[in-house]
Parts: structure tokens; sequence; C-alpha cells
């Protein structure tokens, strides 16, 4: 509490009470900034401050600080800055010290004195105060507007402050830096920059620049260590980048590492390549400035380059490491000329036996780094875009003819590159290599054809024998075969007869759809394939395939010759199928009732049938349902799009007769309504489905067996009767019987006695 209490003070003297009430405050009704300390008063709102950075070494501190523009700075060192300093110690009392008073920067002729006209740096510092060096025109009023003019010293100011963190020198003539060397070390120090004068008209109003709990130890600089990444933007240029969001400028150095070939070199020393402290005038993104920075190295190899910023107090700091770049040449050699291409077939029995080209070539000029040519050829009718080498080795860069073998190549494309040591390539112009070709392709290899379905739709009208078919055809070329131009098809209606071309015109495709009319009479259709090349070399004929045409005759319906079923075994069928020669298949379908949907039960193929005297014997015992009627048919499949189906034949499955279920009865006797009552009780799961009844059975005081009494609706559970007179008794049971025979076994038997209402209790809650 106590050194904020120190810095308050100070912040009074500078002009400025924590207690102030901060109104906006323009005119001239000339509030007075420089009243009592410690006196409330009314301030205008502050429009400017000032930036205020301290660095202490132990035995001095450094004090730096900056206007926010350059008005503010024209005020500032127009009526001069306060330096004022308190220090923290046990003496009672608030001791202000002041270090400066009205400091100010030197006036021109102290400016020109002391710098060399060659002084660039310090012509910027003198630009911004009195108009003076590179590039300044003294004549602003002629900018045009006043938005000019404020942007012009804007920038002047800004320049002026980068030239600060390069010259300590500067910083402190321009009255922007003071060093404090009355320190101890280890003592703690509050420090506040404030204007020498006030403005009484409230234009420009300043936050002083203060700093509390200073330890005067020494300074401890941090390596620099910016990301460097690097690229070769053109021969022998290489540009280094980084992002920085502290430093505004740096230095740059290298050392060769390496000479062009990649042997190292001794005892190379740092290089400093930067001629003034270099400027990024990139904009930044993230708040991460980004640097770029070209360097044009003299020779090729490895490049060692390192990155030092200057700071706010204009100190160097160098970095943690270096960075490694390899600059290789990226500039190609300058391309050859293909002279002419001379063929030469020395076997003249047989041309294709062998076949070399003798390749000649041309070059102006023979760097000194180029390496060698190589040979490149491309098919020019071939389906494969790359191109191929024709030589793995590099010729020799003296070298003007090349003599390769082409045995086996067709009429293509040849450029010829050449390279250098680095890998950088140049193109020769393309020209063409006329290889006349006298083989023949192979035969096609694989014939193999798919006749489609023929798709009849619910409305169709066109005749059976007036419909076409489709026939799909696949072949495969030899693999060796690169220069097929086009392939020929040809049909005939029976090996034995002439084959006709199919086609009009090469097929380019290894593949051919045709049409077939169904409204001949040749089961058969027979097809062969052949290639031909560009040069018009033709392959033998294929072997033929034979392809079965499609009819549209259906097959012949299937009809029922007997059948049988039974209680247990349920249902035994022998259906009759047709014996046509094309019967492909036969399918047998159930379903249940009218409205049920069909279900496959056996596919049964035509081959199979027709060894069992094309009879298909089917054994089938579907679930009971008692109210259930089964329908089956059979549908016959041949080799037309059509289909034969029997009539359907239907049975009603009767199933057991006997209905698994145990029913339990109870009988009682209630005196007070005078009825005998019959409650009983049952699985419904076990139910059986349709019209069925509950029978009572009763055997009465005077007989001497049951009989059936009555029935009630299924959906009873009890039954109530009151013939019985006082001390009768009667025996019941019950059992469910349906008008189809089937039945459950009987109840347990229940006996129930009349009595007289005096012996009873109450009943009703029953």
């Amino acid at each position: 509490m106590k050194y904020k209490s120190i810095l308050l003070g100070l912040m009074l003297a500078a002009g400025l009470t924590a207690t102030a009430q901060v109104t906006d405050h323009t005119g001239t009704e000339g509030v007075n900034p420089h009243t009592t300390l410690g006196q409330e008063r009314i301030l205008p709102k502050v429009t400017s401050k000032i930036r205020l950075l301290t660095r202490t070494y132990g035995d001095s501190i450094v004090l730096r600080w900056l206007a926010e523009d350059y008005v503010s700075y024209h005020y500032l060192t127009t009526f001069g800055v306060n330096v004022l300093r308190v220090k923290h110690d046990t003496v009672p009392g608030m001791h202000i010290d002041t270090l400066a008073l009205k400091l100010k920067p030197l006036k021109l002729e102290q400016f020109r004195q002391k710098y060399p006209t060659t002084d660039s740096l310090a012509l910027v510092a003198m630009n911004v105060l009195y108009g003076e060096g590179e590039n300044v025109s003294k004549d602003k009023g002629e900018v045009g507007n006043r938005e000019d003019l404020s942007s012009s010293q804007d920038m002047s100011y800004g320049f002026s402050m980068l030239v600060c963190e390069w010259r300590s020198d500067l910083a402190t003539d321009l009255a922007v830096r003071f060093t404090d060397r009355n320190v101890e070390p280890g003592a703690v120090y509050d420090y506040v920059i404030q204007p020498s004068y006030w403005d009484p008209n409230g234009r420009i109003i300043f936050e002083p620049g203060a700093v509390d709990g200073l330890t005067n130890k020494p300074y401890v600089q941090r390596p620099y260590t910016p990301v460097v990444k690097d690229s070769l933007v053109s021969p022998f240029n290489v540009m280094l980048s980084w992002h920085d969001g502290k430093h505004s400028s740096f230095e740059v150095e290298r050392r060769q590492m390496t000479d062009a070939t990649g042997n190292a070199l001794e005892n190379t020393k740092w290089e400093r390549i930067t001629q003034k402290p270099f400027l990024s005038m990139v904009e930044g993104e993230n708040e991460q400035h980004y640097c770029a920075y070209v360097d044009s190295v003299p020779v090729l190899g490895m490049w060692n380059y390192r990155i030092l910023a200057y700071d706010s107090f204009g100190e160097l700091v160098p970095p943690a490491g270096n960075h490694s770049v390899f600059v290789t040449d990226i500039q190609p050699p300058v391309p050859p000329t293909l002279k002419y291409i001379v063929l030469e077939r020395p076997d003249t029995t047989d041309l294709m036996a062998k076949v070399t080209a003798h390749i000649v070539w041309e070059k102006d000029s023979l760097e000194q780094d180029l390496a060698g040519y190589r040979l490149y050829y491309k098919a020019m009718r071939s389906s494969d875009d790359m191109w191929q080498m024709l030589n793995h080795d590099l010729i020799d860069p003296k070298d003007t003819l090349y003599i390769v073998d082409v045995t086996g190549k067709q009429t293509g494309m040849v450029y010829i590159s050449a390279y250098d040591h680095t890998g950088n390539e140049s193109k020769s112009f393309i020209q063409q290599i006329r290889l006349t070709d006298y083989k023949a392709p192979g035969v096609p290899t694989n014939l193999r054809a798919q006749v489609r379905p023929i798709e009849i739709t619910e409305n169709d009208s066109v005749a059976p024998r007036d419909r076409v078919a489709y026939v799909d055809i696949y072949w495969q070329p030899r693999p060796e075969d690169d220069d097929i131009d086009y392939f020929d098809l040809a049909f005939a209606n029976d090996s034995t007869h002439k084959f006709v071309l199919r086609n009009e015109g090469g097929l380019h495709q290894s593949m051919y759809t045709d049409s077939l009319s169904l409204n001949v009479n040749q089961r058969y259709i027979y097809y062969k394939v052949r290639a031909v090349d560009y040069s018009t070399n033709i392959s033998d004929w294929s072997d033929w395939i034979q392809v079965e045409r499609p009819h549209v005759t259906p097959p012949t319906e299937p009809h029922l010759g007997k059948s049988s079923h039974d209680e247990k075994y349920g249902m035994h069928m022998e259906w009759i199928v047709g014996a046509d020669a094309d019967m492909k298949y036969h399918e047998l379908y159930r379903r249940q009732g009218e409205d049920g949907e069909p279900e496959l039960i056996g596919r049964y193929e035509a081959d199979s049938v027709k060894k069992q005297n094309n009879t298909i014997i089917v054994d089938d015992n579907p679930p009971y349902r008692q109210q259930g009627r089964y329908y089956y048919w059979v549908t016959s499949y041949n080799a037309s799009p059509f289909v034969g189906t029997s009539l359907p034949v239907s049975w009603k499955h009767p199933g057991p007769r006997l209905i698994d279920v145990e029913i339990v009865l109870t009988g009682v006797y209630d005196a007070i309504e005078g009825k005998a009552v019959l409650m009983w009780d049952l699985d419904q799961s076990k139910l059986p489905e349709g019209e069925w009844h509950y029978c009572i059975f009763r055997k009465g005081p005077d007989e001497d067996k049951f009989r059936y009494y009555m029935s009630t609706d299924q959906n009873d559970r009890g039954y109530q009767e009151s013939t019985l007179h006082e001390g009768e008794t009667a025996e019941y049971y019950v059992e469910i019987r349906s008008a189809t025979g089937h039945y459950s076994p009987a109840s347990n038997t229940v006996s129930v006695t009349a009595t007289a209402q005096k012996e009873l209790k109450d009943l009703r809650n029953y």
C-alpha cells in the first residue's frame, strides 16, 4: 500500500489525481491542471498517452517512451517532458527526485554538428523535427488536403521511432530515451514521464507514462528464436520468411557451409548481408507480422542464415540458432534441337525382326553443368498417355547421335531432354517417328456372348414372332497388341455357311450388341472376330461361338395327375409337366385362402424331372388352420419370356380333431338366488379358430348317466341353472365342440347340491 501511495504522489505531481472526475471539457473555460496537490479537480478527457518502457541493468536504468502520434510527439518536443523518480525506502513521506525538466531534442544546428550528412538514419530523425532529410518535401501546404498531410507526418514519425530502436544515441537526442545512472543495485524505484507544460485550452491532455515497483537488477537477454522457412524464388535467390509479433526490424547474417557439390568448407565466417536494418512492410495476420527477406547468394551450396532482432531499447538480440538452406541451380540448360530420325531394317527377309532408329540432334551451347541427354517416346495411338525412356543412362553431353532399338514399336512421337547436374530439364520440340508395321496382330481371345432377356409388359401388344432380341458379344485383344485400330465381327446362321461382316466400319471397342430376329427357323446363330492394326495388317479369324436364338413359344402348361390327403400327413400331389426340349425348370407355389400371398415351396430342374417321366411328386403338410383352405399350382419356364401355369387346386386341411386344451370346472349353489353356478377356466392360447361352443353335460338327481344339457357361446366362461330343489344333487362337466367335428377332452366333474338358505352364508359376492 505504501508503494501504491508513492506512485499516486508521482501521478499527482504529474498533473493527475486518482479522485479526479474525468469529463469532456473543451472551449476556453480555462481548467488549470496545476492546482495544489491533493485538491480534487475536474480534468478534461485524456486524448493521448505516453507509453513508458523501462529496463534495469544493475548500474543503470534506461527509460524509453513514445507518444501516440505525430501531433502528440510534436507537442512534447516543443514544450519538453519532465522525468520524475521516487525511491522506495523506509524514510517517512514521499521524496520525488526530478531527473530532468523540460527535456527536449537537440536543435537543428546541434544535429548537423554531431552527425555527418552521410548518416542516413540521423537524417530520418531530423526530418520528423525539422523537415530535413532524404525525400522530404518542405512545402507541405501543397499536399492537397489535411488527411494527406496527417498521413505524411505519421509516416515520418513512425520511421523516426523505428530509427530509435536501432540507434540509442538518436533516441536520446530525440528526447525519447533517458538513462538514470544514479541508482543503487537492488533498490526499488518508481518513474513518471510527464509533459512539462499542460495545455490550458484542453486540446491535448496527456496521461503520463508511469512504472512502479521497479527493482534494479542486471538485465538478462533472451535469445531470438524465430521459426524460419525458406524457398528458392529464382536462380541463386533465397527467400527467408518468419512471423514476429514483438520486433519490427532485423539484421540478417549468413555463411557458406559447402560448395555446389556438397563438400564441406572450413572456418567460414558470418557475414552481415543487411546494409541497413531490415524492416518488413508486409501486413501482419493474427497479430503476427509476416517478414520476408530475399537474399542473392554468389555461389551454389549449403548456406547458414541467422536473424537478429532489434528490441525497443535499441539492443540487437542474437538468435538461439541458425537456419540452413541448400541453394541449388534451378536454371535449366538451353534445350537441344532434334534434326532428323533415320530408320534401319538390317534383316531384308523379315522387316520386323530388327528395327533401329538413328536419332540426330544439335545444341548451340554446352553449359558447364550439362550432365547429358535422354530420349523419350510415346505411341501415337496408344491409350497409355505415359512417355517411355528410350535410354536409361544419360547420353554424353558432347554426343549428337544416338542409335536405339525400336523393334515392335509403332509410329509415335519422340523428343530429347537436356539435364544439368542439379536435375533441371529442358525439352526439345516433339518430332514424329514413322515406324511402318508389317506384323499382323494376334487373334482376339475369350470370345463370348450373353443374350438379353426379352421383357414382356402387361399391355404389350406385339406379336411373339415379330419381336426382336439382343445379344451382347465380348472379346479381348492380345496383351502384346497395342497398335490395334479396329475389329471386324462376322456372323452366319450355320457353322458351315459363309460368314458375313456384321459391322459397317471398324469396331473400336472389344464388344458389340447385335439384334436377333425371332421370325426365323434357325435355332442358333454363329459369330467370330478378327483384329486390324493401324498399318492395315489383319489377324486371322477367331474360332466361332454358337449362340442360341431366343424364342417366344410358351412352355407346355403343367396339370395335376392325381392327389390325396389325410388328417395326419397332409396333401399328396403328382404333377405332370411338359416335355419341351428347351424346358429349364418348374416351380410349385402354395397360398392360403383366396387372397393369401403366394409362397414358393419347391423348385425343380427340368433335367431332373425328365428322368422321373416328367412327373413332380410332392407331399406337403402345411400348418393346420381349422377354416383354412390351401391352393396349389405349378409354373413351368423355358427359354422364352413366357411361362406355363397350371390351374390351381385346393384342399381344406382338416387337421387333428382332438383339441389339446384342459378345462378346469368349478360349481357352487347360490341359495339366495336358488341357482347352481358353474364356472370354468382354460389356456386360451390353445383355443381353436373358427366357430365352436362350450357344451355342458349334466347328470340329474334321478339320472344314472350324463346327457348333453346346454351349449354356450365361445366367449362365455360360466352358466347358471335353477332346476334343483332343496336337497337335490346334480353333476356336471364341460367340453368344446365344433361343427367340423373337432372336440376337446372333458373337464373335471363337479357336484352341486341345493341347500336351504338358513344353512348358508350370503353368497352374493361370490
